[in-house]
């Protein structure tokens, strides 16, 4: 499925074209995409495959749920299978202040608040980063919609983000290619602070259902790197039902947040 990273998983959209011909002030095209995101709820399975540069595979099953609520939109990714691997992370944003991600590892850890220190670590030795779910580029002070490239022959916004002094503990800034039709992120490049190749992030196999439009397979790299990451959904309802204690930091983290 689409994006919030990850998310990413629901990416909605409308009619033929979001815009009209002329290129959109970039405060216009994120509260369109922000207004689709926050309507969207989403319950997914799918699994994340890790490959390294000899070519071996780890492979991960997963369980996505996202569900606006009345103050944030809320996003909780959980490794389900194999059984060492068992993580939960659940990222709460804000409609307005700073999101904030838990994280509890094993099948009966603790969460803790992740900080922002940490945001930048791999999840489970992956491509994806922890500040891949949070994904709150489109909040940052500085944004442009720099043109129009086309994607996998999809014309595409070049929306460009950067951000504050120390707001992200990973990204100097983040290059978006938006479908003009879909509003889906087709294409995302995050360059690292400092030197270090960008991360690149490609959403392929976008299908409709419902009036949203999801990617089913979500792939990460370093450019340049043999290693890779792909995020592949093979289940998900585009009308789920989540409940809000299934996305609550309150209870998400307690016998009910069992994977169901």
């Amino acid at each position: 499925m689409g994006r919030r990273l990850f998310v990413a998983a629901a990416a909605a959209a409308i009619g033929a074209r979001a815009f009209p011909l002329e290129m959109p002030p970039a405060a216009a095209l994120i509260a369109r995409i922000l207004e689709l995101r926050r309507g969207s709820v989403v319950r997914a399975r799918g699994r994340l495959v890790v490959t390294d540069a000899r070519n071996r595979q780890r492979v991960f099953q997963i369980l996505v749920l996202q569900k606006p609520l009345a103050r944030s939109l809320n996003l909780l990714w959980q490794v389900t299978a194999p059984p060492e691997a068992l993580t939960r992370i659940l990222v709460e944003s804000p409609f307005e202040g700073r999101p904030t991600l838990w994280l509890a590892s094993g099948a009966n850890g603790t969460p803790a608040v992740l900080p922002a220190q940490r945001w930048a670590d791999p999840i489970l030795g992956s491509q994806l980063a922890f500040e891949d779910l949070v994904d709150d580029h489109l909040a940052w002070p500085e944004q442009a919609v720099t043109g129009e490239e086309a994607v996998s022959g999809k014309m595409c916004f070049v929306l460009r983000s950067a951000p504050a002094a120390g707001r992200s503990p990973a990204y100097g800034s983040v290059t978006t290619w938006v479908d003009e039709a879909t509003l889906l992120p087709l294409r995302t490049v995050k360059q690292p602070r400092g030197s270090g190749a960008p991360k690149e992030i490609v959403c392929r196999g976008a299908r409709q259902s419902a009036q949203r439009w999801t990617a089913s397979t979500i792939e990460v790299r370093i450019r340049g790197g043999e290693e890779n990451t792909r995020v592949v959904f093979t289940a998900g309802s585009a009308r789920a039902r989540v409940t809000d204690r299934e996305v609550d930091p309150k209870f998400a983290f307690g016998p009910e947040g069992d994977g169901r």
